[in-house]
């Protein structure tokens, strides 16, 4: 026999974590713990840069063209997914491109900053649905036998 109160607590717990996972999946990188979020999505105002936590390929840059204005988060558009940062200059405007510490002359982006690619965040959904078709039948299977068959 199913006990009720762990399934639930069980439940509970389970779409608790899957609510706050999401909250964990962009993150500022160590450099970058005292900057401010702009109105820009994934933008950040750099207000200090620990040199010592840059890479080498990030710390020839520092040096050469200082602190950047802003930084910004995103995805390659590639079946990889990794993640760039784009260190924005103002005056005068320049970009620079980072991934894994290694500068990037050319990077095709993508602002959506999901690890998965498109074939796997469909795979996900159908999935997902899958699941929670299968699980919604068997809780009414359950219910019927346990209601009326069972009697």
């Amino acid at each position: 026999m199913v006990d009720f109160p762990k399934l639930r607590a069980f439940l509970i717990y389970f779409l608790v974590i899957t609510l706050l996972a999401p909250l964990f999946a962009c993150y500022k990188p160590a450099y970058l713990q005292k900057s401010q979020k702009t109105e820009v999505a994934e933008r950040w105002r750099v207000k200090d840069i620990d040199p010592t936590r840059l890479s080498a390929e990030e710390k020839i840059v520092f040096a050469a063209m200082g602190p950047p204005t802003f930084i910004r988060f995103f995805r390659k558009l590639s079946p990889e997914r990794e993640g760039v940062y784009e260190w924005v200059y103002t005056d005068p405007v320049r970009l620079v491109y980072f991934a894994d510490g290694k500068q990037l002359e050319y990077v095709v982006m993508d602002e959506d900053l999901s690890r998965l690619n498109y074939q796997e965040r469909k795979a996900r959904l159908y999935v997902t649905i899958t699941t929670a078709v299968v699980a919604g039948l068997g809780l009414v299977g359950y219910l019927v036998y346990d209601r009326w068959i069972k009697k």
